[in-house]
């Protein structure tokens, strides 16, 4: 296998990395902190595809010594290393970017624990937080964290999520949920408020939607859970950053 061969490939890497930068998607697949590391790396690889593509010329340009060890000056490419090189360009493009919605949740517990599985903020930072600006993560963790979880009830929340719902749950019932990640989306845990609202049934799963209401502390198959008396249910679009970060 051929240097240029080689170079190819890392400068295609590179080009597909600039691809979902610049096409928004990128954060489907890592977290946001990790933003200026990917573009060291499309740089990185940039030049190295087209250091090896001189060296190719280089070589092309100097006599080929054979000192009786059956081969010439310089290495190969082996398949295993061009499928490893290749395959998250493969994988990208036959596979469109979309972050993990409902499908990811089948056959998961549902529980207070379970939903706050991902490394958190410290409770100073949610408490800081104005009521208006809290997210799903930030409601479920002040939940856990309370001594009376009484005293929340009332509060008024907007969350927005995508719709989750099995046959855990009741007729008017969904959960409106979204994934944290602490790293990339192979390490995405789910959370969400389980959503108390007469026309659930009229809400698809996976669908994005902005749910306006009053905080409920409550119960979900005998596990204590946070709950939204929903007053408003709206559609909507899938935001251009998906998941929750805890950090």
């Amino acid at each position: 296998m051929k240097f240029g061969v080689k170079a190819w490939i890392l400068i295609g890497l590179s080009l597909f990395l600039l691809s979902r930068v610049l096409m928004g998607n990128l954060f489907f697949y890592i977290n946001q902190r990790f933003f200026l590391l990917t573009v060291f790396a499309i740089i990185g690889l940039l030049i190295l595809g087209f250091s090896y593509r001189f060296r190719t010329d280089l070589d092309e340009h100097q006599p080929q010594h054979d000192h009786g060890t059956g081969h010439a000056h310089g290495a190969s490419l082996s398949w295993t290393g061009l499928i490893l090189i290749a395959s998250p360009m493969v994988l990208g493009l036959l596979i469109p970017p979309r972050p993990l919605g409902a499908a990811a949740m089948t056959n998961r517990d549902i529980s207070l624990e379970s939903l706050t599985s991902a490394a958190a903020p410290e409770s100073e930072q949610i408490l800081s937080k104005p009521k208006a600006e809290r997210n799903i993560l930030d409601w479920v963790l002040e939940f856990r964290s309370v001594s009376d979880r009484s005293s929340l009830a009332g509060e008024a929340v907007k969350v927005s999520g995508f719709v989750y719902r099995d046959e855990r749950f009741g007729q008017d019932e969904f959960m409106v949920s979204r994934f944290v990640l602490s790293c990339c989306a192979a390490d995405a845990a789910p959370l969400g408020m389980v959503v108390h609202w007469p026309d659930s049934p009229q809400l698809e799963a996976d669908q994005w939607v902005e749910v306006s209401g009053i905080f409920e502390p409550g119960e979900f198959s005998g596990e204590p859970m946070p709950l939204i008396l929903a007053d408003t249910v709206t559609p909507i679009e899938i935001p251009s950053q998906p998941y929750l970060y805890p950090f």
